[in-house]
């Protein structure tokens, strides 16, 4: 193979490259742009679907039983890493805005004993629900794990955020939901 040739071939390799890198970055483009719009599934501005889900206490909690209040739900699974990293953020809102904010945690599928045994590891205060069959989960259109819905204290959806939520965007929803 000549010089010229071989340099030929490696700008032809470089821009056969190029173009699968651009077909890439516009396929991640589309999916994060798609992901926003499933995750909030047209339910913000929406009155936020109503549901009965036993507590690890053994009594039923209602969503509109808590109508007047600011709520943050969280979806989230005891094997899914990202839910686990942001308990803490979690936990420390529902610390900071107790008696403005209900925070509720819906585990979604696992075991009463396995969510039992790790929020217990985990210290958590605030409510945690039981969606065995994910049910509540599908009637919210979760699909992904954390996903967290912030409700405003007259049962409207006013944000949704699919992913471990950084606490900038926390705040940012809390403040929607009328919590400063």
């Amino acid at each position: 193979m000549t010089k010229a040739n071989s340099s030929r071939f490696i700008w032809i390799a470089i821009g056969i490259a190029a173009v699968i890198c651009l077909f890439a970055a516009l396929g991640l483009l589309y999916f994060a742009l798609t992901q926003t719009d499933l995750a909030s599934g047209g339910m913000t501005g929406s009155p936020a679907p109503d549901f009965d889900l036993p507590s690890l206490n053994g009594h039923t909690l209602s969503l509109t039983h808590l109508r007047g209040k600011p709520i943050l739900i969280n979806f989230w699974a005891t094997w899914c890493a990202p839910c686990i990293a942001e308990l803490p953020l979690l936990e420390a809102a529902a610390q900071r805005h107790d008696g403005e904010l209900v925070v509720i945690g819906i585990n979604e599928g696992d075991s009463f004993h396995t969510v039992e045994s790790f929020v217990e590891s985990e210290a958590l205060s605030y409510s945690i629900l039981l969606d065995y069959d994910t049910s509540i989960g599908t009637l919210y259109q979760v699909n992904g794990y954390p996903t967290s819905i912030f409700v405003d204290a007259e049962g409207v959806v006013r944000a949704i955020y699919l992913g471990e939520i950084p606490a900038a965007q926390l705040e940012e929803n809390l403040r929607l939901i009328g919590i400063e």
